[in-house]
């Protein structure tokens, strides 16, 4: 029993393996689509009625300030991709806080760098930009993640090569170079 078991044993061990090394390092809740639907503006506008409403948000790190318990990092709002990597540009443009317990390193979360977080609303802190008080939403973090640099995926050779001819191509036999 045990020799006919074991090439089995050896093969689901292997794809199991192989299945591990495909898994996710980004959090699930960042992943998937938790929180309510809220802006930046909307927590702004309304600070007492989205207070302790879970959010995910992300977006372009702008700044860290620490303090003596926590750290404050600023974040300029963007869309989120299905699986909660903040988009290169566009977004709402507004600056919201992520609160973290501790400290935070400026040097690991560098600006311009994207993070995506989980949490609840804590209510508006107002952080000057320039000499314009600016109200910015707390984001009190439960859950962070901090993606690699945008990376757009290169557009294939032949959408811009003038004499690639695909012969399956319904109009491909009007191109005098195809044939």
């Amino acid at each position: 029993g045990t020799r006919l078991g074991s090439p089995m044993k050896k093969y689901l061990l292997v794809v199991v393996v192989l299945l591990a090394g495909c898994a996710s390092t980004v959090p699930e809740a960042v992943r998937l689509d938790v929180g309510q639907k809220i802006s930046v503006a909307q927590a702004q506008q309304e600070p007492a009625e989205v207070k302790g409403k879970r959010i995910r948000w992300g977006g372009e790190l702008l700044a860290v300030h620490n303090h003596r318990e926590y750290s404050d990092v600023v974040i300029l709002r963007r869309d989120l991709f299905n699986e909660g990597e903040p988009k290169p540009s566009g977004g709402e443009g507004k600056r919201f806080v992520a609160r973290f317990q501790g400290f935070i390193d400026p040097a690991e979360f560098a600006p311009q760098q994207r993070l995506t977080v989980v949490g609840r609303l804590q209510g508006i802190e107002v952080i000057p930009v320039g000499e314009y008080a600016y109200p910015h939403p707390v984001v009190k973090v439960e859950l962070s993640h901090r993606w690699p640099k945008f990376e757009p995926v290169p557009e294939p050779r032949w959408h811009r090569d003038p004499f690639y001819c695909d012969p399956i191509h319904p109009w491909g036999y009007r191109r005098p170079f195809c044939w």
